[in-house]
């Protein structure tokens, strides 16, 4: 009966040596220094900055989510108003991508409690008119215009023609205050030494 060989080290087979191949690293490369470094931002993208795919309309993010409680008012008077949720899919981001996904949520895009809104052109862009013109007549006193000569060829107010006119009309009302010699002390005067607020 033949006994089973004892294991040992010697009767262990040879370990695998592995075959000397040369390493292939890449080349150490050099550190940079402070002067090679570029100074340049890391800026986060700008997902507030869209487009309307038709131009004839326009983008608005307005508060869906107000307070506390989350009050959905503004977003009702939004509504109201004409404007209507936009859709990911007739807005672009301003180098022509879609939508990023990250601000996609029913269907809809919502940035924090905001969320985007499409309006027509000619109703968004008319409202802004109406404004500008409403508090124009609210600055303008009865009886003075500021038309006429302040007003360009294309029919808009020219900025430097009304500083003219404020500056013509203020003329003779303003004026500087020059002191007589004899209301200064006569020390200074003559630049002969300092005023002593003491002695008046």
């Amino acid at each position: 009966m033949s006994t089973p060989p004892t294991i040992t080290n010697k009767n262990l087979p040879p370990p695998q040596q592995a075959t000397a191949h040369p390493s292939i690293q890449p080349p150490l490369e050099k550190e940079l220094s402070y002067q090679d470094i570029v100074a340049k931002p890391l800026r986060p993208p700008n997902f507030m900055n869209l487009k309307p795919k038709n131009p004839n309309m326009s983008l608005f993010f307005g508060n869906r989510a107000v307070g506390e409680k989350e009050s959905g008012m503004r977003f009702d008077q939004l509504i109201t108003m004409g404007f209507r949720a936009a859709v990911p899919s007739e807005v672009l981001t301003m180098d022509g991508k879609a939508v990023p996904p990250s601000i996609i949520r029913d269907g809809r895009i919502m940035f924090g409690d905001l969320i985007l809104l499409i309006i027509p052109k000619a109703d968004y862009i008319g409202s802004q008119k109406w404004n500008e013109q409403t508090a124009r007549l609210r600055v303008k006193k009865p009886g003075v215009s500021i038309e006429g000569d302040t007003q360009a060829a294309d029919g808009r107010i020219s900025p430097t023609a009304v500083l003219d006119n404020v500056v013509n009309r203020s003329r003779g009302k303003v004026a500087s205050y020059i002191p007589q010699l004899a209301e200064v002390d006569s020390k200074t005067a003559d630049n002969s030494g300092p005023v002593n607020l003491a002695e008046k």
